[in-house]
């Protein structure tokens, strides 16, 4: 099984549906187009090649899974692929960042470090960015960690080139505020 340093979670294996090995698909991934017959993806145990995959139902068959007790214990399994391979697989467009291209990514406002992305969630249809606050600014009473709406009107520019940077305005106020 090739090491998975840079796994990502693409999708959730639910339950068995139907008599020979289908199982429900949750997908995790803003690309369920990347989710197609024929993909190898890895998952606790090794390696799964998705055999059939009907987007409308949900329904996912493995090769050489074909009962039922085969799939279950697929059951609650997570699928990963590589950072590699999900940029091979999946177009951006404009202004468009995978999450793992963004979080670590040092946030600044007028040149002042408010803290590092630490992780990405999604609430309500909209990307929220958790920062976790700069070591000196929580010295100054600042919360150790908050939230930045991912938007035009909090982002002013992404580089995610080494050193990896977000620039911002307004967020400072989140800050203090949290």
């Amino acid at each position: 099984m090739k090491k998975l340093d840079d796994k990502i979670v693409v999708a959730k294996i639910g339950k068995v549906f139907g008599v020979r090995g289908e199982l429900l698909l949750h997908v995790l991934s803003d690309f369920p187009q990347s989710i197609k017959s024929g993909s190898t993806y890895f998952y606790e145990r090794g390696e799964l090649v998705i055999k059939s995959f009907d987007r409308s139902k949900s329904i996912v068959s493995f090769e050489k899974i074909d009962n039922r007790e085969e799939a279950r214990l697929l059951t609650n399994c997570h699928l990963y692929t590589t950072k590699d391979d999900t940029a091979n697989t999946c177009l951006l467009g404009k202004d468009e960042y995978f999450w793992f291209d963004i979080v670590g990514s040092s946030v600044y406002e007028n040149n002042i470090l408010l803290g590092i992305v630490d992780d990405i969630d999604r609430f309500g249809g909209g990307d929220f960015l958790c920062v976790k606050t700069d070591i000196n600014l929580v010295t100054q009473g600042m919360p150790k960690q908050f939230l930045i709406p991912y938007t035009d009107r909090y982002i002013l520019n992404v580089k995610n080139t080494k050193p990896k940077s977000i620039f911002v305005q307004f967020c400072k106020d989140i800050l203090e505020n949290s």
